[in-house]
């Protein structure tokens, strides 16, 4: 803390001192052992000095207390009797006038305490005895009253509501009126110490409790002997509440003796002990008697004095030469350790005390000093745009950019009064005296020293001042003088002008200015814009509930909030002199503030929150306010600037922070994602800020936001952004719908349309409203149609458009008749055939509702003849259907028929016995049931052949059938709709008829149709007809049928039959036993039914069959394959299909054994099985001997001759042509130039074995090769493994880094390529593209599986290993 000032003990004397602060902190009244009463100004600058009686003694004050009144004008001294009288003085001091007046007290001596009422007037003097003296100082009359207590009186103190309390030596606590009369007696277990009321809580009534303010308390405590605190409440008015029961805090025996307490806050206690404990307790009754904070402040001596100051929330506290001092704002307990004081060690703190709302602390000592410090600064700040000011010291100013947190300090001339802040300048002053200092524009970013730039004394003392870039604009006495800031630009003063104008009233009460305008409020209710460039009024707008009290302009000028004579804020808008309610917002503001980074949202401060709001010029209700959200405010802070949702505060002491509005934190934050993006989301909606609200929404990809913002844009007619939206999420008619909406200039025009895409009702009157009032009823006349509103339609037709009154008559009589109100619609209708200019087809129309509306009310007669002379079938039919509705069937009958619906007149004539009228129509009809009915009614005539036709119409077909064979004598139609039908009952009747025919094979057919298959099978077996029986069967009978068909056929020798039918019961053993009895004609089907069965004894028996164990005689090695195939045993398959290629293959039968391998390959491969190796490399070794004549005709002889050579390295397994599959090999490797290859088979060949058996057309050259022997030959193409990329000989199937088996080409035999992999079209085998594709144009086959192969169809592969990993991986499995 710094120091201001010091009074020594030459004005006080050396020894204790006592002192006491004016309410208002004007003066400071001081005591010391001296003789005199010092009276000092807030500067330490001696006002006034009074001389005291009596005689000075050491170690005591003259005075014995001070005591002021509320408003600072009077002060009571209590002055220290002399020891010879023992009789103390009362002096009154008026401290304006300087005058002194010594209390007449009579005979009342020895006094003890002195307390002033809270207005101010009356003066209480308590004494030694008990007694009780008041004086009014209004009148200067003293009343007496003796007794108030028996003993000494040493303490007291008046409530709000002036009733006195004092306590008393006698362990009484008495409450008298302010008459003097004893209202309350308190009896206590100790003598009073000290006596306090707690503040009352804000918005506490006055009067009886009838009001709607909170009644007050008046709660007292009692300082009991220093060991306990009696609290008490005195109620209101006389009325104690109900919660009158007395309430005593005990204490830790730790704390020692109470020796101070003060309340703060609601309901708190600070209490001070003389161990130097500092306690805060609450008396809420939830938390009563709980300590919310200790702390011991001094561990070493007693807490001896204690001071709090309630508006800086801060108690003082001492022992011996220390003083501490701690912070209780909102319930916190902080320690200022940095403004402790210490004073000499000699010394004792006698008196501690505050002054100006806690801005100056004072502190008197044993040696006869008073010190006084700053203890906080005045609040005093301003702002314009990013930038505010507000004041550091009594003469340092400090200019913050919250923009770029540059701070820049500026030294005034003296302690301000006011502060004001332009867009270049600070100005600050005091009375009638301003100073001006540049600090420069924004774009300087204050780097330049301020300088003081003029200084000006004006005519009255300042209320107000604003500044802008350029002038000054100074508010005194109802007046606002404006000229330039800086001196030099103006020396002379020239350019001053003051408002209002000469021989005007001066009752101006507020003003604002930006670069252009001087903006200004009057005590008339009047607000101005004063244009400054031409100095001429420019806007006038007129309030009509009272004076302008205060004006809040945003940074463009262009929104305005002021606040008339009833302290509720309004909005303004210059452009159209619009003023909006503030929702929410009814009592006094504290504080506005508009965002100086958005010109549209503004915050309101009451003291204890925030109200946050934004102003929307266009929505669809026009302009608007829009509350946005709350933020409690910091008790004891003043805002002065808001900059993007951050509040810059003035705290108590001048302290500046910033508070982040919780409307405006989510937008600090990045997030896009969970809770706090949809926070965001929130936010950046409430504050109209669509953009941000955009970003979160297309990250979250929540439907709900994206419904939320493109509501949000279209009620605030943001179509663009709308249609954006919409656009982004697919919602086409919407975004069609906005887009024809865009090019719409008038406001309400665009909000009607906008408001109709909304589709609820109050929207759509609302847009009606809009649409009028734009001046485009035909609008509204069109949406109304649209809806189908048909009568406010027909209202807003005859203003806007009677041309369509005929069209909405009729559509409003249309649904009047779908509602029933046919009186109405009949009246609506033929009042819409009346209007004229219309055409023939809405005339129908019109004429058609009278039509269906006359009959619906009764007159069938005429209603009926408009609709037959009307030509329209559709009013036919819709009348047909209304008389049919009446019971009216003849007349409905005749008009279906007019119409059309010939099924439905046909049904009338039937049900009406109209057979005549029926006829004709029922060539056109279609429904089963009417021909029924008309064909009974025929039958019943006698007309059969009608029937019939009727009957199969109606698709009755056993009535068909019963009448063509009993009557029409035509069976084979009857035979034909049976079969068709497959009906039971008409096949009987067909079975019977056959039988009386003698046609037993028709006879079983229809019996089985009939489902009497017994009867069937003994008409069969009886006639012979048996395996006709069975061919009519088929698949359709049951098991024991079959069964007993079976048993029939075996016993007649046909066991190929028998086991058919055994097989289809899954009578599967008899089925092979009656297959194997036939022989090698069955054996496939033996095999299939072994297959199906799954049994090992009948696997057994075929194979015991097969094996030749029955007969001696082996089968074919092929029906061992087929079997194995069918049993599912892949591997014995395999190994059997490779035993028989083996033996095809040493018979030379090379295509057979190709065949063969590439079945069963290929049969493996389908049922996902991996072919066995040894299958894979034979079928490899004999494909490789197929492609070479291919290879040979595409002249690829070295390809063949690698060929030839891997057949040859195998020639043991080709032993019917070993000698021409060698002097091929020989012959293909020397016309490719292996000519060592060519020399090995040629030496081979020269072998006695088989040389006699070389051809002599290539003896005589094969002998030369191996005489003239050549060793030249070039090495064989490398080529990468496809799965290891290790490179080796292209027809070389064997990789030696991973040891797998690689692929062959099916056209080349040599590796596949992984950039080249394609596969046959039809057996899906491996090739090379390149290779295939030239295999394909010369052969048109593949020559794997021997198939036609288009060349368009072949294809490279993107993956080619896929399936080589998926059979590996059916492998591993295995």
């Amino acid at each position: 803390m710094k120091q201001l000032f010091e009074i020594s003990k030459e004005h006080l004397g050396a020894g204790p001192v006592l002192f006491q602060w004016s309410p208002n902190g004007q003066y400071l009244a001081v005591s010391g052992t001296k003789l005199r009463l010092n009276v000092f100004d807030r500067k330490g600058v001696l006002h006034d000095e009074l001389h005291l009686p009596g005689t000075e003694v050491a170690g005591q004050t003259s005075c014995m207390q001070i005591v002021w009144d509320k408003r600072s004008k009077k002060l009571a001294v209590l002055v220290r009797a002399p020891r010879s009288i023992n009789a103390e003085t009362v002096l009154i001091y008026k401290v304006v006038e300087r005058e002194t007046q010594k209390l007449e007290t009579g005979n009342m001596r020895d006094l003890t305490h002195l307390a002033w009422d809270p207005a101010g007037h009356l003066l209480s003097v308590g004494t030694a005895k008990g007694n009780l003296l008041l004086y009014d100082s209004r009148i200067g009359k003293t009343m007496s009253i003796l007794g108030k207590h028996t003993k000494r009186i040493t303490c007291g103190a008046w409530s709000v509501d002036s009733r006195l309390a004092l306590g008393g030596d006698d362990r009484q606590v008495t409450v008298s009126r302010i008459n003097g009369d004893t209202v309350t007696q308190l009896m206590i277990r100790g003598e009073p110490r000290e006596l306090k009321f707690a503040p009352e809580a804000a918005g506490s009534g006055t009067g009886t409790g009838t009001g709607t303010g909170t009644k007050k308390l008046n709660q007292m405590s009692i300082n009991v002997g220093g060991n306990t605190l009696y609290l008490y409440k005195l109620g209101e008015n006389d009325q104690p509440p109900t919660d009158r029961n007395p309430m005593e805090l005990a204490f830790q025996n730790k704390y020692g003796k109470l020796v101070q307490h003060h309340w703060f806050g609601d309901g708190y206690l600070l209490i001070g002990f003389e161990t130097g404990y500092l306690v805060v307790m609450s008396t809420h009754n939830s938390e009563v008697q709980e300590e919310l904070h200790s702390a011991h402040m001094f561990t070493h001596g007693a807490l001896e004095k204690m001071s709090y100051c309630r508006e800086t929330s801060r108690v003082a506290v001492s022992c011996g030469p220390a003083v501490k001092l701690v912070d209780v704002a909102n319930g916190q307990f902080n320690e200022l350790k940095e403004d402790t004081l210490d004073f000499d060690a000699k010394c004792e703190v006698t008196c501690l005390g505050w002054a100006l709302d806690g801005q100056v602390f004072t502190v008197a000592t044993t040696e006869g000093h008073v010190y006084t410090f700053l203890a906080s600064l005045p609040t005093m700040s301003c702002a314009f745009g990013p930038r505010l000011a507000y004041l550091t010291s009594l003469l340092e100013v400090s200019v913050a950019d919250l923009s770029s947190d540059k701070v820049r300090t500026i030294a005034i001339d003296s302690e301000p009064a006011f502060l004001a802040l332009g867009d270049a300048h600070v100005a600050a002053g005091m009375n009638n005296q301003a100073w001006f200092y540049r600090i420069g524009p924004p774009s300087e970013a204050m780097e330049y020293t301020a300088q003081r730039v003029n200084q000006r004394d004006y005519l009255g003392t300042v209320d107000e001042v604003a500044l802008n870039d350029k002038l000054a604009a100074v508010r005194f006495e109802g007046r606002v003088s404006v000229h330039v800031i800086d001196h030099a630009e103006d020396p002379t003063e020239s350019s001053d002008f003051q408002l209002p104008e000469a021989g005007k009233d001066p009752d101006i009460s507020c003003i604002q200015m930006t670069n252009e305008f001087l903006v200004y409020g009057t005590q008339r209710g009047t607000i101005h814009y004063f244009y400054l460039p031409d100095r001429v009024s420019v806007n006038e707008y007129r309030h009509e509930d009272g004076a302008i009290k205060s004006l809040y302009l945003n940074s463009l000028g262009t929104r305005l909030v002021f606040v008339d004579a009833s302290s509720v804020p309004a909005f303004f808008n210059p452009v159209n002199d619009q003023v909006l309610p503030i929702p929410n917002c009814t009592g006094p503001p504290g504080a506005v503030l508009w965002d100086a980074a958005d010109p549209n949202c503004f915050v309101i401060a009451n003291g204890t929150e925030f109200l946050v709001y934004t102003y929307a010029a266009t929505t669809i209700n026009g302009p608007m306010i829009e509350s946005v959200g709350k933020h409690p405010q910091q008790p004891g802070t003043h805002p002065v600037l808001m900059l993007n949702g951050v509040v810059a505060c003035q705290g108590a002491g001048g302290k500046m922070t910033n508070e982040l509005l919780s409307t405006h934190a989510a937008l600090q934050d990045d997030a896009t994602v969970g809770e706090r993006g949809k926070e965001r989301f929130a936010r950046a909606l409430n504050l109209n800020r669509l953009q941000d609200a955009w970003e979160v929404a297309v990250h979250m990809q929540h439907p709900d936001m994206w419904e939320q913002l493109a509501h949000r844009a279209m009620t605030h007619m943001e179509i663009e952004f709308a249609i954006r939206v919409y656009r982004f999420v697919g919602d086409a008619s919407m975004v069609l719908s906005l887009e024809r909406l865009a090019h719409l200039e008038d406001k309400n025009l665009l909000a009607g349309n906008i408001l109709m895409l909304f589709e609820r009702d109050d929207c759509y009157d609302m847009a009606q409203e809009l649409f009028v009032r734009s001046g485009c009823p035909q609008a509204a006349l069109q949406m109304r149609k649209d809806l189908k509103h048909w009568e406010k339609a027909l209202s807003l037709a005859k203003q806007a458009d009677p041309s369509q009154l005929d069209d909405i008559c009729r559509e409003y009589a249309s649904l009047l008749e779908m509602r029933g109100e046919f009186d109405l619609a009949l009246e609506v209708f033929s009042r819409a055939v009346q209007y004229p200019g219309q055409g023939e087809p809405e005339l129908a129309k019109g004429r058609g509702g009278v039509a269906r509306c006359t009959l619906h009310l009764g007159d069938i007669r005429r209603g009926k003849q408009m609709a037959m002379d009307s030509g329209s079938a559709q009013l036919c039919r819709e009348c047909a259907q209304i008389l049919e509705g009446m019971n009216q069937p003849s007349d409905a009958a005749a008009l279906y028929e007019k119409g059309g619906q010939y099924e439905k007149a046909a049904s009338i004539y039937i049900a009406t016995k109209n057979f005549n009228l029926a006829k004709p129509l029922m060539d056109r009809v279609s429904t089963p049931k009417l021909h029924l009915q008309y064909a009974r009614a025929k039958e019943a005539e006698g007309k059969l052949a009608e029937a019939a036709d009727a009957y199969e119409m109606a698709r009755d077909f056993d009535a068909v059938v019963r009448l063509q064979l009993e009557h029409l004598g035509n069976p084979q139609k009857a035979f034909a709709l049976v079969r068709m039908s497959r009906s039971a009952e008409g096949a009987l009747m067909v079975a019977q008829f056959c039988r009386r025919s003698g046609d037993h094979g028709g006879a079983i057919e229809f019996l089985l149709l009939a489902r009497r298959g017994d009867e069937a099978f003994a008409l069969a077996q009886e006639n012979e007809e048996m395996p006709r029986f069975v061919e009519i069967l088929g698949d359709a009978g049951t098991p024991e049928e079959y069964e007993r068909l079976a048993a029939y056929f075996e016993s007649k020798g046909d066991f190929s039959k028998a086991g058919d039918l055994h097989a289809r019961c899954a009578q599967y053993p008899a089925a092979v036993r009656n297959f194997l009895k036939v022989g090698a004609h069955c054996i496939d089907k033996a095999i299939e039914v072994v297959g199906k069965a799954s049994s090992d004894a009948l696997t057994n028996l075929v194979l015991d069959y097969l094996m030749g164990e029955t007969d001696g005689v082996e089968k074919d090695h092929n029906y061992q394959f087929r079997l194995h195939i069918a049993l599912r045993n892949y591997d014995q398959a395999a190994r059997t299909s490779v035993i028989i290629a083996r033996q095809e293959q040493e018979m030379g039968n090379y295509k057979i054994a190709h065949t063969q391998l590439f079945d069963t390959f290929k049969e493996l491969m389908s049922e996902g099985k991996k072919p066995p190796a040894e299958l894979s490399r034979q079928l490899m070794l004999l494909h490789s001997y197929v492609l070479v004549k291919v290879l040979v005709k595409l002249g690829d002889h070295p390809g063949a001759a690698r060929m030839l050579t891997r057949v040859a390295k195998n020639i043991s397994k080709f032993p019917a042509h070993v000698v021409p599959i060698l002097t091929s090999t020989v012959i293909e490797c020397q016309r490719a130039g292996l000519k060592r290859t060519a020399l090995e088979y040629a030496t081979k060949l020269m072998a006695p074995e088989l040389r006699p058996q070389i051809a002599e057309a290539y003896k005589r050259k094969i002998e030369t090769i191996v005489r003239k022997p050549d060793k030249t030959e070039a090495s064989e193409e490398y080529c990468p493994c496809p799965f290891c990329n290790e490179p080796g000989p292209e027809t070389e199937l064997a990789c030696d880094s991973c040891k797998r088996d690689i692929p062959f080409c099916v056209a080349s035999g040599k590796r596949m390529r992984i950039a080249d992999w394609a596969q046959c079209p039809s057996c899906r085998f491996p090739c090379n593209a390149s290779a295939f594709v030239k295999t394909i144009a010369q052969e048109k086959t593949c020559p794997m599986c021997s198939q036609q192969i288009v060349l368009a169809a072949i294809k490279i592969l993107d993956d080619p290993l896929a399936s080589f990993r998926g059979t590996q991986a059916a492998a591993n499995e295995e």
